[in-house]
């Protein structure tokens, strides 16, 4: 089941889920410097990931952060906003070419 974006509920640096009848995490924002705002978050989310797909992967019942799921299924979309933010030397810097 794709996400409804009008379901997403901000607490604070929080933003969180209804799913299977739970209050899930969906990810938390405290840095507001940060390239990533809950806004293109939530839009990348909203975008490319079911349900199902993101929460059987994020902690507390999967393994990975928030970030990383999103990253692993659209790389372009993450590497796009690091060098928006950046530059256009970001991928070869993240990927650890000198």
């Amino acid at each position: 089941m794709k996400f409804d974006r009008k379901a997403f509920e901000v607490s604070g640096d929080y933003v969180f889920y209804p799913y299977n009848g739970e209050r899930r995490f969906v990810g938390r924002f405290k840095y507001s410097k940060s390239p990533f705002t809950k806004a293109k978050f939530i839009k990348e989310l909203v975008a490319n990931h079911t349900q199902d797909d993101y929460f059987t992967q994020v902690s507390p019942y999967g393994n990975k952060a928030p970030l990383d799921i999103l990253r692993e299924k659209n790389e372009d979309w993450y590497f796009g906003i690091i060098e928006a933010f950046c530059g256009k030397d970001a991928r070869k810097f993240l990927n650890g070419a000198a």
